[in-house]
């Protein structure tokens, strides 16, 4: 198996080695003609020079032959390797050549010449005219065979490749360090990406530094983006386990408390309580379903399940269903109104945010206080109010009490984790209604909700 980094390592010397070569061999063929084209044109203007030079002596320069010839060895550059003066009668009069020089150039441009071998040696033949077009004489100038096989081009070539490998050799250097650095980090980017996944996955938090590589940034901003989700979606799991184990407390109170009134004698399970006592059970079974669903992570456990029923009913049977224990502690529960309003609504959230409330108050009403429940309609709503001379909450804590698990001051000593109002909040949200609060430290509480009488109507104009 090969790492991401082995395989930007490779990627990345291939194409330095193939840029270059493409480099050197396009280079080197546009050097090559320009060079062959320069050899070639230095090589006619040499020819020129030297015929020009040969029709002076061959009409009547007294220069001497060992001048003549020294004159004529300065052209004896590559590719000329012989010179040859003839007179218009065939004699020869002046030779030079490559073999004839001494001196260290002298012998290496000899034995080289001897190395091309005749093979590679081709003869031009120059006539020369005079100024009336008689001719006077021949140059017979020995060469190579071709241009491009001249030493200096042979050498050009080998010159030119012998750099192109080093350029390899350098840009290859070159591709693998910055490889190893650029694959370094990308590597530690994606390390640190997987560190990331596994953290997530098992439920750890760990923070990264951002890549700059923008596809790798892109995954952690994603990784991020659903580990965020994960939190959010367990904390919204536990809030709501917290808000079921919260509210299944209540039924079992009234049932608790039912059946300890029954052994100590004070009450009689008459229909009615028997009623009562079902109507708990039944609120339990319908906690345990919303418990179930909790298996399925994606499932909305805030549904709303609309039925038409009573609302003075289900008034007196929370009242008749707390009665008993707020009788124990010796507190007054009244319902203050019998008229009979017929809304349509979710029973279920509506109660469970009554029974919260009266809860908070028996827990925070002394002795001997009372607590009162009344309600009204106007405008196609209702409006719900529990009024409590309990403890009351500070001026600075009533914006606070319905945040999930926040506890007041006054709440040292009782039992609970804060999430009662929270639970009222959510219901009343759920169902389009609104909670509202206003209390006096020492005087008392007065909660007040409002739902409409069917849900989807106008919002209320208050």
């Amino acid at each position: 198996m090969v790492s991401i980094r082995q395989q930007w390592l490779g990627v990345l010397i291939f194409i330095a080695i193939l840029s270059v070569a493409v480099n050197a061999l396009v280079l080197s063929a546009l050097i090559n003609r320009y060079f062959v084209e320069y050899t070639t044109k230095n090589y006619e203007a040499h020819v020129e020079q030297i015929a020009s030079y040969s029709k002076r002596i061959l009409e009547g320069s007294d220069t001497n032959r060992e001048q003549m010839a020294m004159d004529l060895e300065t052209h004896l550059s590559d590719p000329i390797t012989s010179i040859k003066l003839y007179d218009v009668e065939g004699r020869l009069l002046i030779e030079a050549s490559r073999n004839q020089r001494i001196g260290p150039d002298m012998m290496r441009d000899g034995m080289m010449s001897r190395m091309m071998g005749s093979f590679f040696e081709e003869m031009d033949y120059v006539e020369l005219q005079d100024e009336s077009g008689i001719k006077i004489g021949q140059l017979n100038i020995l060469r190579y065979s071709s241009l491009e096989n001249s030493m200096a081009t042979r050498m050009f070539k080998v010159a030119l490749f012998t750099n192109s490998l080093i350029s390899v050799g350098l840009v290859l250097i070159l591709s693998v360090i910055v490889g190893l650095i650029v694959s370094k980090k990308m590597s530690r980017d994606l390390r640190d990406t997987s560190v990331l996944a596994q953290k997530i996955d098992i439920g750890e938090d760990l923070e990264i530094q951002s890549s700059k590589v923008m596809e790798i940034r892109i995954i952690q901003e994603r990784l991020e983006a659903l580990r965020s989700k994960l939190k959010l979606k367990q904390r919204s799991r536990k809030n709501l386990t917290d808000a079921l184990l919260h509210q299944t407390r209540t039924p079992l109170t009234i049932l608790k408390s039912h059946f300890e009134g029954y052994e100590d004698g004070l009450i009689q399970f008459t229909e009615d309580e028997i009623k009562t006592c079902e109507n708990q059970i039944e609120d339990l079974t319908v906690i345990i379903e919303n418990m179930s669903g909790m298996i399925d992570a994606d499932q909305d456990m805030d549904e709303v399940r609309v039925q038409e029923f009573d609302l003075h009913a289900m008034l007196t049977r929370i009242v008749k269903g707390l009665s008993v224990q707020f009788e124990r502690k010796g507190i007054a529960l009244l319902l203050n109104n019998h008229a009979k309003i017929k809304i349509k609504s979710d029973p279920y959230k509506l109660s469970q945010g009554i029974y919260n409330i009266l809860t908070n108050a028996y827990k925070y009403t002394h002795a001997k206080g009372q607590v009162v429940v009344d309600y009204q309609e106007k405008n196609g709503h209702v409006n719900i109010t529990v009024k409590d001379d309990g403890m009351g909450i500070e001026k600075k804590e009533i914006d606070q009490i319905f945040n999930a698990y926040y506890r007041g001051s006054n709440a040292v000593g009782t039992e609970g984790e804060g999430i009662g109002l929270h639970v009222v909040k959510e219901n009343m949200k759920s169902i389009e209604g609104t909670v509202d609060v206003t209390s006096m430290l020492g005087v008392g509480t007065e909660f007040s909700i409002w739902v409409p009488k069917v849900i989807g109507c106008k919002p209320l104009n208050l």
